[in-house]
């Protein structure tokens, strides 16, 4: 006859994340400012290519910084992190929408 071992019943415990990793969904991450304009430029539609020339860094450096982001979403796209930020309070579409028609209109 066998018996469990009350080790192997115990759950196992998972190492600590990182800081600024979210641990339930209703706690926002910490995200860095770039981290935060790159989901605000996001948020209006741009590319990784466009948001590196509006924020004067590079193509692989917006994409660097999205790779942060979904990783402290836990999430495997920008979309869902977009998602994520939104329902979280994080960005407002309205607020963005005015700046970008506002930053179009100066250009004018």
């Amino acid at each position: 006859m066998y018996t469990a071992s009350p080790t192997l019943l115990q759950p196992k415990t998972l190492p600590a994340k990182p800081h600024g990793y979210a641990d339930t969904p209703h706690i926002p991450p910490k995200l860095s400012a770039k981290e935060q304009q790159i989901l605000k430029w996001c948020a209006i539609g741009k590319s990784s290519w466009e948001i590196g020339r509006i924020l004067n860094c590079s193509e692989a450096g917006v994409n660097y910084h999205f790779c942060n982001i979904r990783r402290k979403f836990g999430v495997s796209s920008r979309w869902l992190a977009l998602v994520k930020a939104l329902e979280m309070g994080i960005i407002h579409l309205e607020r963005e929408a005015e700046l970008h028609l506002s930053a179009g209109q100066k250009t004018r």
